[in-house]
């Protein structure tokens, strides 16, 4: 190697930083305002399913952005893989009461699989007879106050 390739390598080496390398960048993605994920992440459990034109619908945010926000919420697993029509699912949607859906344990899907099968076996709530509520039946305990027989009540004085 001589003096002027060595002298015409260093000046390469020291002009690589400042010239652009297009091929090797990797493309920019869109900056997602700050907030917009959790707000996406709620509407996307409200909803119970979640697509990004419902994202920049909902939260204003343009095409690409509501995009990147979408595949976030996706790989964070907020939101099933979209389906044909692009429109993905919640993981654990919100019911209407606000409330988490928690699925019925076994033993209640049994039982109810059992009514549902054989009505008769059913306890009913209603006793089978008739109550008896003994008004028929007793005696009556007090007696009427017209009878001549009986002593007046005592009034109080007057005066």
């Amino acid at each position: 190697m001589n003096r002027r390739e060595f002298t015409a390598s260093l000046a390469a080496l020291a002009a690589a930083p400042a010239v652009p390398l297009a091929a090797t960048a990797a493309p920019a993605t869109a900056a997602i305002p700050p907030g917009a994920y959790a707000w996406a992440q709620l509407i996307a459990r409200a909803q119970a399913q979640c697509s990004p034109a419902m994202l920049v619908r909902h939260l204003g945010l343009d095409p690409a952005q509501s995009n990147a926000l979408f595949a976030e919420m996706v790989r964070d697993n907020v939101l099933r893989v979209p389906g044909l029509a692009g429109s993905a699912q919640a993981v654990k949607p919100i019911n209407a009461t606000g409330r988490m859906h928690r699925p019925l344990s076994d033993k209640v899907t049994q039982r109810l699989r059992a009514a549902l099968d054989d009505p008769d076996r059913i306890p009913t709530l209603a006793k089978d007879e008739p109550p008896g509520l003994g008004c028929a039946d007793d005696p009556a305990e007090e007696t009427s106050d017209a009878r001549p027989d009986e002593p007046l009540q005592g009034r109080p004085r007057q005066g």
